[in-house]
């Protein structure tokens, strides 16, 4: 099992299995063309790579939040996103660890409580 998280805009997240053709997987969870990026070793952010162009894709408050702990206050990401573990030595996908899927699900949990309780929360925040 290729275990993969998908972090929605509206703060749910699903565990998914990735096969070994992900492509198609991949594209369809983010909704089109996909793009990968390195967060941290052992975590990849897989995104829309045109999410800033299509009408309709609003910001992806978890999926920022963790841009930011990479790089700073530099970009927003757009539209669900897949996060996985890092790769291989030949540029494979590893799997999410069971710490990071809990650690992200936490994050969405508590940030669609606020938002469901009235509270706005900044990604940043």
């Amino acid at each position: 099992m290729k275990t993969a998280l998908r972090v929605n805009t509206d703060f749910t997240t699903e565990v998914l299995d990735l096969e070994a053709e992900s492509y198609e997987q991949l594209s369809g969870a983010v909704g089109g063309l996909i793009q990968a990026v390195d967060l941290r070793q052992d975590l990849v952010l897989w995104v829309n790579e045109e999410g800033k162009l299509i009408n309709g894709m609003v910001p992806n408050i978890i999926a920022t939040h963790m841009w930011e702990k990479s790089f700073g206050m530099t970009d927003v990401i757009m539209g669900d996103v897949v996060f996985t573990g890092g790769t291989d030595e030949e540029g494979e996908s590893l799997p999410l660890s069971n710490p990071w899927v809990l650690q992200l699900q936490d994050i969405a949990e508590k940030i669609r409580g606020a938002y469901e309780g009235g509270v706005k929360i900044y990604a940043g925040d």
